[in-house]
């Protein structure tokens, strides 16, 4: 199982489709893991996918000083992922929490994104809905932590099918450290992601901005800026959140023409 050392963490990740192919970084949503992402990766045959569990997630390390939770810090987990891998650059992509990583990564390191996918991003539309909910999460995860964390600890050990790793991903969530988890939200309500933080003179790479309707979370209206924002960006709009989850191969179909549109940034 693959880890590398990164900001006195451990980090793990793993690989699907091509070891040679054109390398795309797909980064996972808010407290779940890698593993939501692997259906869509084993879709991308011809790529190089890499699934990172960033820090507080999944297998890596989890950190439980609210400080370590910047969005420079999730950034850079990303970018350490390339300098384990030797890697010049590499598409960017994420879901949710991964789409603002996303954006984080281009950011600070634009040599280093050849193209951006982010789905769902989180911008300043959809504050007055995230601050209260997140923050009244991270008190949950305050009060009920000590209680919780033996039951978390058993959920991680549950069994569940290879084949099926969105039930994995799921286990994973249920079996995150409470602790960790109020860091992570107390972290990223500190470090905010406003749409005036994008330079778009730095922001030149093809963006592909997915979203979807009716979600105060991810406000359809948050992912139109970003791409009237950016100078080289186009929008998909879906239906739901859930209409690239339960169709892969659709969402891979998008992907796809995307990618070849960028070509090889090897």
């Amino acid at each position: 199982m693959p880890f590398f050392d990164h900001d006195g963490l451990r980090l793990h990740f793993s690989e699907r489709g091509d070891p040679a192919g054109p390398p795309f970084v797909m980064v996972h949503g808010l407290l779940w893991s890698s593993r939501m992402l692997r259906r869509i990766a084993e879709h991308l045959p011809a790529h190089r996918v890499l699934l990172l569990d960033l820090r507080g997630h999944g297998l890596s390390d989890r950190p439980t000083d609210p400080g370590r939770y910047r969005w420079s810090s999730l950034g850079g987990d990303v970018v350490a992922l390339l300098d384990h891998l030797q890697l010049d650059s590499a598409v960017v992509g994420g879901l949710s929490l991964g789409a603002n990583v996303t954006l984080a990564v281009a950011r600070e390191h634009p040599e280093r994104v050849a193209a951006m996918v982010p789905e769902m991003p989180v911008l300043d539309r959809a504050a007055g809905f995230a601050r209260p909910v997140f923050g009244a999460l991270a008190n949950t995860f305050e009060t009920a932590g000590p209680a919780l964390g033996p039951l978390t600890r058993k959920v991680g050990t549950v069994p569940v099918p290879g084949s099926v790793p969105e039930l994995a991903a799921l286990r994973d969530v249920l079996a995150g450290d409470p602790r960790a988890g109020a860091a992570l939200l107390r972290g990223l309500l500190d470090d905010e992601l406003l749409l005036a933080d994008l330079d778009p003179a730095t922001l030149t790479m093809p963006t592909l901005v997915i979203a979807h309707r009716g979600d105060p979370l991810h406000v359809l209206d948050d992912a139109r800026d970003l791409v009237d924002r950016l100078p080289d960006a186009r929008l998909d709009v879906r239906f739901s959140i859930m209409d690239y989850r339960v169709r892969a191969d659709l969402l891979a179909r998008v992907l796809t023409g995307f990618l070849a549109e960028v070509g090889d940034w090897r």
